[in-house]
């Protein structure tokens, strides 16, 4: 609401209107961004936590974290994404 405030209020002040589709827009795409970021960083972290501290570690366990892990930071993204723009950046992230 703050990114979308400040734009109207950027718009007004340079004696424009403001363009809600387009700061709708905007609001999507950087939210959708943020949450790959914390989506990718929560997949690290689920890998670190699972693999890295059990090395040497079986490939079928391996394959399980991975998955989980991808999983974990699908939902993630799922729960944070904004907008029609999620779909394109959930390709992005897979």
């Amino acid at each position: 609401m703050a990114t979308l405030t400040e734009s109207y209020v950027q718009s007004i002040n340079n004696g424009a209107v403001p363009n809600i589709e387009n700061a709708w827009a905007y609001i999507c795409k950087s939210e959708c961004h943020k949450a790959i970021e914390e989506s990718m960083q929560k997949f690290e972290d689920t890998i670190r936590e699972a693999v890295v501290q059990r090395i040497p570690i079986e490939e079928e366990e391996l394959e399980e974290s991975y998955i989980e892990a991808k999983r974990e930071a699908l939902g993630l993204f799922t729960k944070k994404a904004v907008g029609s723009v999620a779909d394109e950046y959930i390709k992005e992230l897979k």
